[in-house]
């Protein structure tokens, strides 16, 4: 037997891992569990850096609008160093994105907060088209969402990743169409999303604000298509 922090000889040939891989069958419970706990505080720390590194671009990115913001400047704000802002970004388009994904994930949450507020369908599409403009109108959300929405959009900054974010949030809608008997939930919660995505883009690019007579007309229109009559896609 060996003791432990000594080495022994042995003619056996070694058929255990090589080039650094770890065989973590062979490594005792108790150090893997010391290994956890070390790899749970690293990651802890990690997500805290980026965290504020994301959060300083979005500070940046306002207060810049519409130049773009430098990483040299999002750097001071978070008050870190190139060294740590690269170490978790490849270049300013992968923090721009980190920042859009995480965001869509924040609204998504808040629309999924309004829509629980109400049970008839109709309000639950309701609810969610006013939390979409919320965005547009509600000063404290508009101005960074606004801000980061004409960076990041007319630049292509991950194209195809920006219609997955908003199919998340779209995706949001299928629930209620299918609790009103609609035959193409799908359809259906994709045409509302591109109805009300559309107005936001242009009144982004517009540099405007919908008021409260076209707030209620978007949810008007688009809660009527929850009660509204059966198409062609659904056999009828």
């Amino acid at each position: 037997m060996i003791a432990a922090g000594t080495r022994g000889t042995s003619t056996t040939r070694q058929t255990g891992p090589v080039d650094g891989d770890v065989d973590w069958e062979q490594v005792p419970g108790s150090v893997r569990a010391a290994v956890d706990r070390g790899l749970r505080r690293a990651q802890r720390d990690a997500l805290d850096e980026v965290e504020q590194i994301l959060d300083a671009a979005l500070r940046v990115v306002e207060k810049a609008a519409p130049a773009e913001p430098r990483v040299a400047d999002i750097v001071a704000e978070a008050g870190t160093s190139n060294q740590t802002f690269y170490r978790y970004f490849a270049g300013k388009n992968d923090l721009l994105h980190a920042v859009t994904e995480r965001g869509t994930l924040r609204v998504c949450s808040y629309l999924r907060h309004q829509m629980d507020k109400h049970t008839a369908p109709e309000s639950r599409v309701g609810a969610w088209v006013e939390g979409m403009l919320a965005q547009l109108v509600r000063p404290d959300i508009a101005r960074p969402s606004i801000a980061l929405s004409r960076l990041v959009r007319p630049a292509g900054i991950g194209q195809p990743d920006f219609a997955k974010l908003d199919d998340l949030l779209g995706d949001l809608l299928v629930e209620p169409f299918a609790a009103a008997g609609r035959p193409r939930p799908d359809l259906d919660a994709r045409a509302v999303q591109h109805t009300v995505v559309g107005a936001m883009t242009r009144h982004i690019g517009a540099g405007t604000v919908p008021d409260e007579v076209e707030v209620r007309h978007l949810v008007d229109f688009c809660t009527a298509a929850v009660a509204g009559r059966r198409t062609a896609t659904g056999g009828e």
